[in-house]
């Protein structure tokens, strides 16, 4: 919470370490006091958040119960520019003191109700004799005061040793300390964090995973909201700066960072602090929250998304011990997230391997009932050849055979052509092709099987249209569309077959549209249409001889060419089929 002053004030329940500490932290200070013939010995710890908490004050009652527990914002300012260094300690005269700095020390401070020292160079009230207390990698981790000296004067470089001799290596001790509270807060929180991520159910896909982790550690972490994020995860506030805010999260992954989100300021302890992205701003206020740190989660050089947590209006700072804690937890999920990635690889390959299994079956099955029935007209026919001496008889039978060795025949080279265009090493010559020729020829070779059927062909072809590509296999493509519409259109219907120019994506081509009155196709089944050996289930279609692999030969012939196949299908009402292709050849194929 906060004061009217503006000083965070922790709550007994949540203060600086534990009873314990602060007792030994109590001890040391009033060691300290005998030892440097102080009367007044108080101690403060740094947090990572910026401020000085007040956590062991020797010598004043009073001192004690108005600022044990108190936290102010770092300032050391007034202590490098007004004091005097001696010997690691910094002397600040009170004649030094500016209104600026006396009105800081009235609002975190506190003056002792003592008279003024009548000695010569005595020591003042409003003096401040301060040491700050720094690890071996020169980081700030408190502040020691000394104040009202036995001998009510002040300090000399004389006796500033003699304070150092007597009491150095307690400075080192409340170094140890902190440091060891720092880290024994980092351990509590991350294994509780990690008790919690133990009870989510393993086997979970990446975003049920990434759900329940956030739902387990709410109550671990101490927190208001916890939220797993992934690199893909759409974020509704954060759209309009998701390059930029991605890209920060993933410079904090290569620095291994990360960042304290407040209303007016981010920071990370790193890094200098910036103004908060108004993006950033408004999802604090979307889930009415005060303050958010964001650690990036990955493994190696890969980003894989950030570990998010929000603290409520009234709650204190992120601390170091937090952000660290966090970190490691972040580093577990890393861990988490790649296994239900790979596993869910692992079920979509399983998945894939099924499936390819089911189509080898259905192929196989496919393939043995489509030639049972021609093998069976050649063997029938053959054993009547060897009873029927009637010449004519005879004849209908070879002509019956005839039939049946052309369909194995026609199946056997749309196998061949299938591999063919499906073989993506195979080196093809393209040449410009005349589709508007092909595709007339085409209609008037099959006009006659349409007549026969009962059917209403009609064309509407633009002459001179020439595309460069492989003679072959736009034949092929030009047959397999106009045959299939005539299969599938009962007597009556009608086809229209239409060749136009058509510009696409700022590139000339030619759009081949064949449209009829036929079965149709179910919306179930058109999205497999293209696919190899696929048959419709409906009977209408099975009754229909073919193996299902005109349209997957027309849909590689067009992918080859760098073209496009669609079809619309209304069951019942037709079927049309659009392809369009680029008048030239890729640049890559020249």
């Amino acid at each position: 919470m906060r004061e009217d002053n503006g000083a965070f004030v922790r709550p007994r329940g949540r203060a600086w370490g534990n009873d314990a500490q602060r007792a030994v932290l109590h001890a040391i200070a009033e060691d300290v006091a005998a030892r440097t013939a102080h009367k007044v010995v108080a101690i403060e710890a740094l947090r990572s958040d910026g401020f000085l908490e007040f956590v062991a004050i020797a010598g004043d009652d009073a001192a004690r119960d108005t600022m044990l527990g108190k936290a102010s914002p770092l300032e050391l300012n007034h202590i490098h520019h007004l004091g005097d260094e001696i010997a690691g300690w910094r002397h600040i005269p009170s004649e030094r003191l500016d209104d600026e700095t006396r009105a800081w020390l009235d609002e975190y401070g506190h003056k002792p109700d003592a008279p003024a020292s009548d000695l010569p160079d005595g020591w003042d009230p409003d003096d401040q004799m301060v040491r700050m207390l720094l690890n071996e990698d020169g980081e700030l981790r408190g502040m020691l005061y000394l104040d009202e000296p036995l001998s009510g004067l002040r300090p000399t470089p004389e006796s500033v040793e003699a304070i150092n001799v007597e009491a150095g290596v307690l400075f080192e001790a409340v170094i140890s300390i902190v440091e060891r509270e720092l880290y024994g807060e980092q351990v509590r929180m991350v294994t509780q964090a990690r008790r919690a991520i133990e009870n989510v159910r393993p086997g979970l896909g990446e975003e049920e995973l990434l759900a329940a982790l956030s739902e387990a550690m709410v109550e671990a972490m101490d927190v208001a909201t916890v939220d797993v994020i992934s690199e893909a995860t759409v974020i509704a506030e954060l759209e309009a700066d998701r390059g930029e805010v991605t890209e920060l999260m993933r410079r904090q992954w290569r620095r291994r960072g990360h960042v304290v989100v407040e209303r007016q300021l981010t920071w990370s302890m790193q890094e200098e602090s910036i103004e908060t992205p108004p993006s950033l701003t408004r999802l604090l206020d979307t889930h009415g929250l005060g303050s958010g740190l964001l650690v990036p989660i990955g493994a190696g050089d890969d980003y894989l998304g950030t570990l998010a947590m929000g603290r409520a209006p009234d709650s204190p700072r992120w601390i170091a011990s937090e952000i660290m804690a966090a970190s490691v937890v972040a580093a577990d999920i890393a861990r988490l997230l790649l296994e239900a990635r790979l596993m869910e690889r692992e079920r979509a390959l399983n998945a894939e391997l099924r499936a390819t299994n089911d189509y080898r079956r259905d192929m196989v099955m496919t393939l043995a009932h489509e030639l049972r029935n021609p093998v069976s007209v050649l063997w029938t026919n053959l054993e009547l050849l060897t009873l029927e001496p009637d010449e004519d008889e005879r004849a209908e039978s070879v002509q019956a055979m005839d039939r049946a060795a052309r369909r194995i025949e026609d199946m056997i080279e749309d196998l061949m052509a299938l591999a063919t265009v499906s073989d993506p090493e195979r080196s093809t010559s393209r040449a410009p092709v005349d589709l508007s020729a092909m595709v007339g020829e085409s209609c008037q070779f099959l006009a006659p099987t349409a007549a026969l059927g009962g059917l209403e062909m009609h064309t509407h072809i633009i002459g001179g249209l020439v595309v460069e590509g492989e003679l072959a296999g736009l034949q092929r493509l030009v047959t397999n569309l106009l045959s299939n519409a005539l299969k599938y259109t009962p007597a009556g219907g009608r086809v229209d077959v239409r060749l136009a120019p058509d510009v696409v994506g700022g590139r000339d081509g030619v759009r081949l549209t064949c449209a009829d009155t036929g079965i149709g196709i179910a919306e179930a089944e058109l999205g497999d249409v293209f696919t190899p050996f696929f048959r419709s289930s409906r009977p209408e279609a099975r009754r229909r001889p073919g193996t299902g692999l005109g349209l997957a030969i027309t849909e590689r012939v067009v992918t080859g060419h760098h073209g496009t196949v669609e079809v619309e299908s209304v069951l019942g009402e037709g079927t049309t089929f659009a392809v369009w292709l680029p008048a030239e050849a890729d640049q890559r194929e020249r």
